[in-house]
């Protein structure tokens, strides 16, 4: 079997069995790698030739970039397996870069740079992400008919957490976020909720693309990513006194864990915690210490 074929066959699957978001991921992922070796017999791919893959197609890419791009290859490899269209694996582990946890939010100097030469269009939705704590892609993927104003709720069928809970992803709407829904929807009856600036639903390569130009022409850190408006919500979250299990189901995490990555540590308030404990009470160390110092050489 060729790789575009095998690929082909794989990408079909995703489109039968998975969300539309993971296709996406899958085929975006892949393409260079289908475009490389596209006419070669799958069975005959090696393991140094995938690595030296990885490692051109990460080039001047971020760990996350590069991190994807490997799993992509591995669950790749093991649908091959599992449906027997290669008899033997390529490799039997790839060198995945970690993804570093994300310690920074954005500034509020930062967001306001960054929104002043946006379009109205990005504005919405990032205001969007910043109040409700959403992922990127589910409210690019949110419908006005999954907005159900009696309850208070955006309900999403389809989303990343899905397979692992069984259930569907329902995001709260608060005042302040349901200004913003209101102000993106006016009076559509049907339709995404938000709308990128051609009046087409957005997607997540095109947001993500728009806040990369946004960042890079006011010359903010390339580490002020997207994905931060929604790491920002959960630590500020966290901050105002919100419990963990309620930023947990704000964020629509499948577990509490998950939530703890944005309980940032401050040194300075640890710093006052280990003062509550109670001293020692022991005076002859001060007299000891004392008595070096009579004994030091260097003070005579």
């Amino acid at each position: 079997m060729l790789v575009r074929d095998l690929v082909d066959a794989f990408l079909s699957w995703c489109g039968r069995h998975r969300a539309p978001a993971t296709l996406r991921f899958y085929r975006a992922r892949l393409r260079l790698f289908c475009e490389q070796f596209a006419a070669r017999d799958a069975a005959s791919l090696t393991s140094l030739e995938l690595d030296a893959y990885l490692h051109g197609a990460g080039a001047n890419a971020s760990d996350s970039t590069r991190h994807h791009n490997a799993i992509a290859l591995s669950v790749l490899q093991s649908f091959a397996l599992r449906e027997s269209l290669l008899d033997k694996p390529w490799f039997n582990r790839l060198e995945k870069p970690r993804i570093g946890r994300r310690e920074r939010i954005p500034t509020a100097e930062e967001i306001a740079v960054l929104l002043k030469g946006a379009s109205p269009a990005f504005r919405l939705i990032y205001t969007g992400l910043s109040q409700s704590g959403a992922r990127p892609g589910e409210l690019c993927r949110a419908q006005i008919s999954n907005v159900d104003w009696t309850k208070g709720t955006i309900t999403l069928p389809q989303h990343k957490t899905a397979r692992k809970t069984g259930k569907p992803r329902v995001i709260p709407i608060g005042k302040n976020f349901g200004n913003t829904l209101q102000k993106a929807i006016n009076r559509r009856q049907i339709g995404p909720i938000f709308r990128s600036p051609k009046g087409r639903a957005w997607t997540i390569e095109n947001l993500s693309g728009t806040h990369r130009r946004l960042r890079d022409a006011a010359g903010l850190p390339k580490d002020l990513v997207l994905y931060l408006a929604r790491h920002r919500f959960g630590t500020e979250a966290l901050r105002a006194g919100v419990p963990l299990k309620d930023v947990a189901d704000l964020m629509g995490h499948a577990s509490v864990t998950t939530t703890e990555i944005y309980l940032h540590r401050d040194v300075t308030e640890l710093a006052g915690k280990q003062d509550r404990v109670p001293e020692l009470g022991t005076p002859d160390v001060d007299r000891g210490l004392a008595a070096e110092k009579t004994d030091d050489p260097a003070a005579a």
